[in-house]
């Protein structure tokens, strides 16, 4: 009887210790939008490595595609739930941060080398502290199949009459001249909003105010809609995935996006032989999108520096490096010292499309205009794009909303005119941008 009391205190104690240590463990949740298992691999080796070398911290990856990861945020918010770190679009990240909802990370900036060790608009800046870091800075470029445009004696387009000329040289009955998408989802307004600004016009003014029932904003849009003439039927109904499938696959002549040279070598790699980029073709001035993904702590998380430990690894140049490798023009590095480590990268995919993302890709960042860190940036007088240094947080109203690409298919699809279309979407967008500047208190 005595050992099996031995036995007793002996197992209670070891459960007591084991409960003890795991009572000191940090957990950090790192909701991400990310769902590419190749992206998923990296950020899983990237956890395991962390774990082992962070005694005390571990790493729960919570996946929330784009489509859905701003409602759940939302409803961790209304619920009063912690959240720690999150990897959501710019948009809402900016909005978090006007509402006082993100951790300032500038301790981590710091940690990684300050804010001029980051590429031009990287970090997202509110009342000069940093608050979230992009992690996703590519903008769209054109690929193109070099092969259909030698046969039908075409140039790559530089502008928009000679994109709208090759789109229509190039359709046939088993190629569309172009994959864009075309249903109500923030990818179409992000692609129809390229030739928005293209036009020297914008969503807002430089006082964050809507701006869009005029003119330029009404040519942009019809040449979007006319555009899509040369797209397959069924772009009625895509979104982000639909134009690059269409594209690797082999059935489309050109697509507007972000990593298809990444997203080609993954699945159809000798196609890579007959495909290039060029930076977007220009309309009344030349400007791209900078994309984005931005990495932010919540102010109420309850591991707030273990977060911050967590966010450090994974901008180190190291660990970025192994990103980039990965989908090099999807991620490319956010600081300086990373972009020159990945020059010497020998990554097979870098080996083959590497001089196409430093040539092209990379330096599109250029004439990218990034509308969340530059309000109001697109001078519609001079149709030059300004440094304005406004957040504008209603960028996420624009993009969660859809309205904007709404107005694309009433017109496109829906036969509206587009005086009509315009008209409504500026009624609209006003309505629901002044719901938002009531939840910001503005």
């Amino acid at each position: 009887m005595g050992n099996r009391v031995r036995w007793l205190v002996t197992a209670l104690a070891l459960a007591l210790l084991a409960g003890g240590v795991y009572a000191q463990i940090e957990v950090v949740r790192y909701l991400n939008q990310e769902t590419d298992p190749s992206i998923v691999a990296i950020q899983r080796a990237w956890i395991n490595d962390f774990v082992e070398q962070n005694p005390g911290i571990d790493v729960i990856l919570e996946g929330a595609p784009a489509a859905v990861i701003n409602q759940r945020i939302t409803t961790y918010i209304q619920a009063g739930a912690p959240l720690d770190v999150v990897h959501a679009d710019g948009g809402s990240a900016a909005m978090l941060a006007a509402q006082g909802l993100l951790e300032p990370l500038d301790d981590v900036i710091e940690a990684l080398g300050g804010r001029d060790a980051f590429l031009p608009g990287r970090l997202l800046i509110f009342e000069d502290k940093v608050y979230s870091i992009n992690q996703a800075a590519t903008s769209p470029v054109l690929h193109y199949r070099t092969d259909l445009f030698e046969a039908a004696g075409l140039e790559p387009p530089t502008n928009w009459e000679e994109l709208m000329h090759a789109a229509r040289t190039l359709t046939t009955g088993d190629i569309a001249g172009i994959a864009l998408p075309g249903g109500e989802n923030r990818s179409t307004t992000i692609y129809s909003g390229l030739f928005l600004w293209q036009n020297c016009a914008n969503y807002f003014d430089r006082d964050l105010n809507v701006d869009l029932d005029n003119e330029r904003t009404r040519e942009a849009l019809q040449f979007y809609a006319d555009l899509l003439e040369y797209s397959p039927p069924d772009a009625a109904a895509w979104a982000f995935t639909e134009p690059m499938e269409s594209f690797y696959a082999g059935r489309a002549a050109m697509v507007f996006y972000w990593n298809g040279l990444d997203l080609t070598y993954r699945t159809n790699p000798g196609l890579l032989d007959v495909v290039s980029v060029v930076q977007t073709p220009e309309g009344r001035m030349k400007v791209t999108e900078q994309g984005g993904r931005y990495i932010s702590l919540f102010a109420n998380s309850p591991n707030v520096e273990a977060s911050k430990q967590w966010i450090q690894y994974i901008f180190t140049p190291e660990n970025a490096q192994r990103l980039s490798e990965v989908q090099g023009q999807l991620y490319p590095p956010a600081t300086y010292e990373a972009m020159e480590l990945l020059r010497t990268s020998e990554a097979p995919n870098l080996q083959i499309y590497g001089d196409l993302l430093f040539d092209v890709v990379f330096p599109s960042s250029e004439f990218a205009y990034n509308q969340i860190f530059d309000g109001g940036g697109i001078n519609p007088d001079t149709c030059e794009m300004e440094r304005t240094g406004t957040l504008n947080p209603l960028v996420s109203v624009v993009w969660n909303s859809n309205l904007y690409a709404r107005a694309v298919q009433q017109v496109a699809y829906g036969g509206m005119s587009v005086d009509d279309a315009v008209a409504e979407l500026q009624r609209n967008l006003e309505q629901q941008v002044e719901v938002a500047r009531q939840e910001l208190g503005q």
